[in-house]
């Protein structure tokens, strides 16, 4: 078992050298946008629909193409609005994803790390057409909120860098940035 470990950390090096000595890919914009957000009451949870846009760099796609995971997070705060103060956090909620090349299932896996779920797709452009769409996403119960206070949501996706894979990182080979987030998106939550 141990041997395809190494074997298979072996393959991953080549191929990361390979992605290091090809040309940077042109890239233009962002990665990640958040196009809408909005948050509706329904009995007494808030559940939260996004849309996003997720137009990942030719190096991001090689790289999951050669079998390393990319790991993504979803960013959520929940704000109460004060005049005085800075605007005290009620709420935040960060939901991971980890996106995998499977060679040998010839298929690109996402998985939930919050609910432990994982989906597999055809393509790396299923994958992320299904993650751009979110819909009826728990964000909290009524509880914490106060009728006579105003409050205020925000919103970001992108790669979470800090659990990249080590090669990924700790290469100064890299020119190209992995730190590829949204914008904070930003909505009125009415309790």
């Amino acid at each position: 078992m141990q041997a395809v470990k190494s074997g298979q950390y072996s393959l991953q090096c080549f191929f990361l050298l390979l992605l290091m000595m090809s040309p940077a890919v042109g890239f233009a914009g962002p990665a990640f946008t958040v196009e809408s957000a909005s948050s509706k009451l329904d009995g007494s949870v808030y559940f939260l629909n996004a849309v996003f846009t997720i137009e990942l760099p030719g190096y991001v796609e090689k790289a999951v193409e050669q079998g390393f995971e990319l790991p993504l997070a979803m960013e959520i705060k929940v704000l109460e609005n004060r005049k005085l103060w800075l605007d005290k956090e009620v709420v935040f909620i960060r939901q991971q994803y980890r996106i995998r090349y499977h060679l040998l299932l010839d298929a690109v896996s996402v998985l939930d790390v919050n609910a432990g779920s994982k989906r597999f797709y055809a393509s790396l452009g299923e994958a992320l057409e299904h993650l751009s769409v979110l819909i009826n996403f728990p964000l909290l119960d009524n509880n914490p909120l106060s009728a006579d206070k105003k409050y205020k949501a925000q919103l970001r996706f992108g790669v979470d860098s800090k659990e990249l894979p080590v090669p990924l990182k700790s290469s100064s080979l890299w020119e190209n940035n992995w730190a590829l987030n949204s914008d904070w998106y930003e909505w009125v939550v009415n309790p």
